[in-house]
């Protein structure tokens, strides 16, 4: 049988409580009487949609200039959120599960009667929340890679179309590196699966840790991977390009198993679709595989 459980969680830089409430008291605000707050969250599974309409019930009872959520599939923030004087946190628990931890800003001191209003409201948000985030995490593993965490190639060819949309609609550049490892099937050959996942890892890394965070890191499957990157002329792309091919020559388990790098580039331009784009690229890894391999060639 579930039960439920919500904890709160007082954190201020201000006085007691009791301090607070002589200072400022919340005013008296209309009771709701519109559609049930649990009958509206259950009209959609998506975490920001949830917050904002939480947001408004609790503004209809308390007013607050901040609500915030804090989850292991990312943090969100109500809309119009503002920090405010006073600052109360909630951590939402269900079946001895930790869900997330709400944190709300307002100009007037959090009193007990009006934690106890929180307490209520978040009680009826808890179990529409855990089925959101569980759709989260669905989605996220369905767009990810399993062994690197890296997004895989039905998200590549979603954020590739939209980054490619975006640079045209805005007149921005936008380019498109594609990588190929060398000689890496002699790995799993020789040394065995298991060195050869250590290798793909270690190239994950290697690729997160030398791009910039606006910039998207995937791995199609194999020992193929694909970056995009926004707001990169030709000459700043080929930099970036070749800093890749530098860095996995560098790392030693790469080394060790004389594993290198052979990288297209293509940088958009207005006249092309995304599949001209990603045709330029492929074209591009062909040319530097045929020159060697270990090497950048530019579309």
């Amino acid at each position: 049988m579930e039960y439920l459980l919500v904890q709160d969680v007082a954190l201020s830089s201000a006085p007691s409580y009791a301090a607070m409430t002589k200072l400022q008291q919340w005013p008296q605000l209309p009771e709701c009487t519109e559609q049930s707050l649990i009958s509206q969250l259950q009209t959609t599974l998506d975490i920001q949609q949830q917050l904002n309409i939480v947001s408004m019930a609790v503004g209809k009872v308390l007013p607050l200039s901040a609500m915030s959520l804090k989850t292991a599939v990312g943090d969100f923030s109500a809309i119009g959120s503002c920090s405010g004087e006073f600052e109360h946190r909630s951590v939402l628990v269900l079946n001895q599960q930790c869900l997330a931890e709400l944190v709300y800003h307002s100009d007037y001191a959090f009193t007990p009667m009006a934690q106890r209003e929180l307490l209520l409201l978040e009680s009826e948000w808890v179990f529409a929340l855990r089925n959101a985030l569980v759709v989260s995490r669905l989605q996220q593993m369905a767009l990810k890679d399993t062994l690197t965490g890296l997004g895989n190639r039905r998200f590549f060819d979603d954020s590739f179309e939209k980054a490619v949309m975006l640079a045209k609609r805005h007149n921005e550049h936008c380019a498109l590196i594609l990588l190929d490892l060398d000689n890496f099937k002699q790995v799993n050959d020789s040394n065995g699966h298991s060195a050869g996942d250590e290798v793909l890892l270690a190239v994950a890394d290697c690729l997160r840790d030398t791009l910039r965070a606006t910039d998207s890191l995937f791995r199609f499957g194999g020992d193929e991977f694909a970056v995009v990157l926004s707001g990169q002329d030709t000459d700043n792309a080929e930099l970036v390009a070749r800093r890749l091919v530098k860095v996995i020559n560098q790392h030693y388990l790469c080394q060790q198993y004389a594993v290198s790098a052979s990288v297209g580039l293509a940088v958009f331009n207005t006249d092309q679709c995304s599949k001209q784009l990603f045709s330029a690229a492929d074209s591009a890894l062909y040319a530097a595989k045929e020159a060697g391999k270990n090497t950048v060639r530019v579309a």
